[in-house]
């Protein structure tokens, strides 16, 4: 087990200004160590009931049992079974009204990494040297960053840089997902706007340069909050290696 817990972890912190903490991180081995299930989310800032909302998820999360033919479908099909369950909860509880949540779903078997995804936590591919992120933040300005409009560093000042047009519990939610090959070294960040927020994708790269998945994890916690710590703050790291459904 030692040996497998440099392969993968994850870590969460309250940060220096929140007086809770409303992230919610899951690392779930299946198929007798050889998948692995992954999951972040981030309960809506100033919202009742994030924690909570974020909670839903990662025990909806930890109920999953993959099917023999795996597809990404089954993770987004978690984000809208937990959309529905906290729809319902803010309806029996009108203190609640508004509750949601992010979320950054991966499951990775037999080389294939699978993921599902709603707000703005990420998911990022670290391969030789590169650092590729994989999800696309559902904020309002997305679109114009997308289209060019918007440079990465102008929407880093925008007024509406934060502001979310889909969360899970939100209606007419509509996850994205997808699938990519898993190869060996490559590693896997998913983690909660309170890291990417803080520390530059520059800086996370170097950091996702060390092959310990916990000393990663720390450090990327480190940088955020030497940078302020101005949110909650979840990491969670994957190295790829034998385990996961190869040999």
């Amino acid at each position: 087990m030692s040996n497998m817990l440099k392969n993968f972890y994850g870590t969460s912190h309250m940060g220096y200004k929140r007086n809770r903490n409303e992230d919610r991180y899951l690392i779930k081995l299946l198929q007798d160590d050889r998948a692995i299930l992954l999951g972040v989310a981030d309960g809506m800032g100033g919202e009742p009931g994030g924690d909570i909302s974020a909670q839903i998820v990662m025990d909806i999360l930890q109920q999953y049992q993959p099917p023999a033919k795996t597809t990404e479908k089954g993770l987004a099909d978690i984000l809208e079974k937990a959309g529905k369950k906290i729809r319902r909860r803010a309806q029996e509880k009108t203190e609640l009204e508004g509750m949601g949540t992010t979320a950054t779903l991966a499951f990775v078997t037999n080389g294939t990494a699978y993921w599902a995804h709603v707000g703005d936590s990420r998911l990022y591919l670290y391969r030789d040297g590169e650092l590729t992120q994989i999800t696309s933040d559902h904020v309002f300005i997305q679109e114009l960053i997308d289209d060019g409009t918007l440079s990465r560093s102008d929407a880093e000042r925008h007024p509406l840089r934060n502001m979310l047009d889909q969360c899970v519990g939100c209606m007419d939610m509509i996850p994205d997902s997808g699938r990519f090959a898993f190869l060996p070294g490559d590693k896997l960040l998913l983690c909660s706007d309170g890291l990417t927020r803080q520390v530059s994708n520059d800086k996370i790269k170097a950091v996702l340069e060390n092959d310990n998945a916990r000393t990663v994890s720390e450090q990327l916690v480190k940088k955020a909050l030497e940078a302020g710590g101005s949110d909650n703050i979840t990491v969670v790291v994957l190295i790829n290696n034998a385990i996961l459904g190869r040999g």
